[in-house]
């Protein structure tokens, strides 16, 4: 083995990613290593040096999360006839061969699975109890590579018998089985990330369709149902503790108990966040006080007063609430309000400084619903997701009139 010189005994060696490779200049010796490009981008290749791609790192996958590289709409297209037809036999005389090499592929798939350890699909010992643990598991990958390889199996045996119609049959249902382990190879994530995406569209059709709503039950259920819309507020990462939770006050005669509708907590810290919801509806701004100058409303303003008084109350009473089994800290809780449309009530710019001027000035973070729900937009964006015009979705015009 060529020994380094002082030109190359600094070089890191990274053959296990896409690299570069030359001939160092002292010692005669192959280099591999990496140099990106502009602003670190890329690899950047000078003269007498060639890239090298090493086997297998190129992964490629539907599911962007598991693949390396990007594929774009044309690529995806791509992918689907390499998973579901690239195997296709050419001619009649292959298909003997290619069913038998399908069904080898299967049997390993389920003898791979931690499922049926110690057993074995092709010892006829074990396959009564490989049938019952799968049959448990019915929907896995596995469960459908073991009934592929039974109708393969079965139709096997039938094209040896001469039965060219139980032939046709076993064939066809090995192959919408095989179709179904590819799904689960290779789809099923994808498939379900973009159902996952699409509640964002579900809860901005709610927006659409009750941007008036007037009732705070309807909010807290619709919230309560979509979690994570709420986590939309916080700049940290968040934990839910509860909803309607108590926070103190509570006398000997279980009056004047006090609950916050949602009590999160710091992930990090575990302090306290308090979060009040009023609704859409909810007056920001009441008369004008001056000129050019508006008073926040009543509405407003109470809120944010017992908002504050819940998180007084929580201090003062958190080792009776911690005591409860709730994991929290009360040092200085957050409070945050939910409460308004900014965009049909701040009409002008003296009632948007208006409004600005109050919501920097006290120690409650003020979010209109509006303001909610266009983050949610746009996150939304990012997934190119786009939800409907409420006027042509019929499904948004019936559930709101059911609601």
């Amino acid at each position: 083995m060529t020994m380094s010189c002082k030109l190359c005994k600094d070089i890191e060696d990274r053959s296990d990613v896409p690299h570069l490779v030359r001939i160092c200049e002292g010692c005669g010796r192959e280099v591999r290593f990496v140099r990106h490009g502009k602003h670190g981008k890329g690899l950047k290749v000078e003269h007498g040096e060639r890239l090298v791609i090493p086997k297998d790192w190129l992964k490629i996958s539907a599911n962007p999360l598991k693949g390396r590289g990007r594929l774009y709409r044309p690529g995806l297209r791509w992918y689907a006839e390499l998973i579901f037809v690239d195997a296709l036999p050419s001619k009649e005389s292959e298909y003997q061969d290619e069913a038998r090499a399908l069904e080898q592929r299967m049997d390993e798939i389920v003898n791979s699975s931690p499922l049926i350890s110690g057993l074995d699909v092709n010892k006829e010992q074990d396959v009564e109890q490989i049938f019952e643990i799968l049959g448990k598991n019915r929907g896995t990958r596995e469960f459908w590579a073991l009934m592929t390889g039974m109708f393969l199996a079965e139709a096997r045996r039938a094209r040896d018998e001469g039965n060219f119609e139980r032939d046709v049959w076993a064939t066809a249902c090995a192959e919408r089985c095989r179709s179904m382990v590819v799904f689960a190879e290779h789809l099923e994530d994808v498939v379900w990330m973009g159902h996952s995406a699409g509640r964002l569209i579900d809860i901005m059709k709610i927006w659409d369709a009750r941007r008036t709503e007037g009732s705070e039950s309807f909010w807290q259920e619709t919230f309560k149902g979509h979690p994570f819309v709420l986590s939309q507020v916080f700049a940290v990462p968040v934990v839910f503790i509860r909803d309607n939770a108590y926070i103190g006050g509570m006398k000997i005669d279980r009056r004047e108990a006090k609950f916050v509708d949602y009590l999160f907590s710091a992930e990090s810290s575990r302090e306290a966040i308090l979060v009040e919801l009023k609704t859409p509806v909810t007056k920001l701004l009441g008369r004008e006080y001056r000129r050019n100058i508006f008073a926040t409303s009543a509405e407003l303003s109470g809120a944010v007063v017992q908002l504050l008084s819940y998180r007084t109350e929580l201090i003062n009473s958190l080792g009776e609430v911690v005591s409860s089994g709730v994991q929290i800290q009360a040092f200085r809780p957050k409070c945050v309000l939910i409460a308004g449309d900014a965009a049909r009530e701040l009409t002008d710019e003296h009632r948007r400084a208006s409004f600005e001027s109050y919501r920097a000035a006290i120690d409650v973070e003020i979010v209109t619903y509006d303001e909610l729900f266009r983050k949610l937009e746009i996150l939304a964006k990012l997934f190119s997701l786009k939800r409907a015009d409420p006027e042509d979705d019929d499904s948004t015009r019936s559930g709101s009139a059911n609601q």
